[in-house]
């Protein structure tokens, strides 16, 4: 067997808030747990290391390839390219065209790309001294003006493009000079690294909304060439990219939902990495010329309810329980991810950076997990027995496995269910639909920012239907208490509200967390293991600087 490259990583969603603060004047982060960017890092603190600043430049030649282009293979595409409005793992494809001001990787290193400096003021304001002579791939030069246009339209993206920008001070906020961008916050925060660096800089000169979603122009390494959705995308090596050049010249991409599709395409020599399944683990891992990388992701298996007026579960907090008491997670984990992944005891993964082991098993859903018994008591006394309920999913082959276990263990407990399968993007905007009558999706659930409090509080205040008044128990007191999930400055305190916001989210049963997956991706002989590096703000490979095998 293939030796295996086990690379923790935390990926984060798009969601989350923006910080500062601290002294004036520095332009380095500032020490641990000050409202500066860096204390708010995800590391936790310390400057963000000089090794991290882009090297080389425009004029640097890119190393040369045993091949010239590499294939990537994707399991789903948005139907569109333009990054505020995307949620696919096409995301980070176009983050290699596009690009953010900065980016995190999963140790919380912070790399500056097209911010050269951040001159922290106060705990609410900043300013960011941008990249001077970058140009867009249509030869504009990138500009303040450019970044501040590209962070207004992330707030008409709704759920996917405003949470990457939600606590940006717009009435405040100010372009200085082409270079210098005065930031101003709504209000302090911990996680603010990891925000910026999923606001995605667009040409402002240049934008049309229909060219943006079919023909990306960004700053990045990599030029678009040609895109047919739900096919293929191909990317040339940007020339006259600001700062280090690719190594290989081309990057096609290729969307391959199915994992027998993927596994054939990397073992034939068709595509160079691949989102393997976790039943092709074993036997990629077999294979001479492929290496496997296993990692967590922070993207776990969980259960999304529908809290509008159309489902069985509106203001029904026993029947939802009834639903998490019915499923056995172990089972399940077992039979369709061959126990490849970890059983959850909480709403959120354990490697947030703010976990504690005190946040295990704080409700009985949790703590008293499968029973079947007690799941068939809270379906007859909340009257979801005999009901029939739509089971959503986004149409991946574990889904499917994963709804057609569930079907099953609810049928046992009284409760009919009919499996409805969509596409990734239908899913998530079903779920934001008050009016939409699914009643119980399975899907991703995400570490945002790998902070505890960023689920608390985004994964309510961004569905219409737990927002409105009643939606659950005291949820306008819970809507004005969650922000301060991600602004307290104080650890007891912050610990002390993470831990009653958690409980009340789970006794609530706003979710269901099952079990975190362990993945797996699949690289080709034709690129160095080693120069995979994974970003938290794209939650995806950085393609520029893939190299080749020496």
């Amino acid at each position: 067997m293939k030796k295996i490259l086990c690379i923790v990583l935390a990926a984060v969603m798009l969601i989350g808030l923006v910080a500062c603060g601290g002294g004036g004047g520095s332009n380095t982060p500032a020490p641990s747990n000050s409202a500066a960017p860096a204390s708010n890092s995800p590391s936790g603190g310390g400057d963000a290391p000089a090794s991290n600043s882009p090297s080389g430049g425009g004029d640097a030649p890119a190393p040369a390839a045993a091949t010239d282009t590499i294939t990537v293979a994707v399991a789903d595409d948005a139907g569109t390219l333009s990054p505020a409005f995307m949620t696919s793992s096409m995301f980070a494809v176009v983050c290699s065209m596009m690009e953010p001001l900065w980016d995190v990787d999963q140790e919380g290193n912070v790399k500056m790309l097209l911010c050269e400096s951040v001159d922290v003021v106060s705990e609410t304001e900043q300013i960011l001294h941008l990249r001077q002579g970058v140009k867009f791939h249509n030869g504009n030069p990138f500009t303040a003006s450019d970044l501040l246009f590209s962070m207004n339209l992330h707030t008409t993206a709704g759920a996917t493009g405003n949470p990457r920008v939600q606590t940006v001070d717009f009435e405040k906020t100010k372009v200085i000079d082409d270079n210098t961008l005065d930031l101003f916050l709504l209000a302090p925060t911990i996680a603010n690294w990891t925000v910026l660096s999923q606001c995605i800089v667009y040409d402002e000169e240049s934008y049309d909304a229909a060219t943006a979603s079919s023909a990306p122009n960004g700053t990045g390494p990599y030029k678009f060439v040609s895109y047919t959705p739900n096919s293929e995308l191909k990317m040339v090596r940007n020339d006259d990219y600001w700062g280090e050049a690719p190594a290989f010249k081309n990057v096609n991409v290729k969307v391959l939902g199915e994992a027998a599709q993927r596994i054939n395409a990397l073992e034939t020599g068709l595509v160079d990495i691949a989102l393997l399944s976790t039943n092709d683990y074993e036997y990629a891992s077999s294979l001479s010329n492929i290496d496997v990388i296993s990692y967590y992701s922070g993207n776990f298996l969980g259960l999304n309810f529908n809290y509008g007026h159309n489902s069985v579960f509106y203001h029904n907090v026993d029947a939802r329980k009834a639903i998490c008491h019915a499923v056995n997670k172990e089972a399940i984990l077992n039979t369709v991810y061959l126990g490849l992944g970890k059983i959850m005891h909480a709403q959120i993964v354990d490697y947030c950076f703010d976990f504690e082991d005190r946040f295990n098993d704080l409700s009985d859903t949790y703590s008293i997990g499968y029973n079947p018994e007690l799941a068939k008591q809270l379906a007859e006394s909340s009257g979801l027995a005999g009901q029939s309920i739509e089971i959503m999913t986004a149409g991946s082959e574990a889904d499917i496995r994963a709804a057609e276990m569930m079907q099953a263990m609810f049928n046992d407990i009284g409760v009919n269910s009919t499996i409805v399968n969509y596409d990734g993007a239908t899913v998530w905007q079903l779920m934001y639909d008050a009016e939409a009558d699914w009643d119980v999706t399975i899907g991703t659930g995400i570490a945002p920012n790998r902070r505890c409090g960023d689920q608390l509080l985004n994964g309510v205040r961004y569905n219409p239907a737990l927002t409105a008044p009643g939606a659950f128990r005291d949820n306008e007191e819970y809507l004005k208490k969650a922000p301060l999930c991600m602004s307290l400055q104080d650890e007891k305190e912050l610990s002390d509200l993470l831990y009653e916001m958690l409980k009340w989210y789970e006794d609530e049963v706003l979710a269901y967390a099952l079990f975190d997956i362990e993945h797996f991706q699949g690289v080709s002989q034709n690129i160095d293991p080693a120069s995979i590096s994974m970003s938290v703000g794209s939650t995806g490979i950085r393609y520029g600087e893939l190299k080749p095998r020496s």
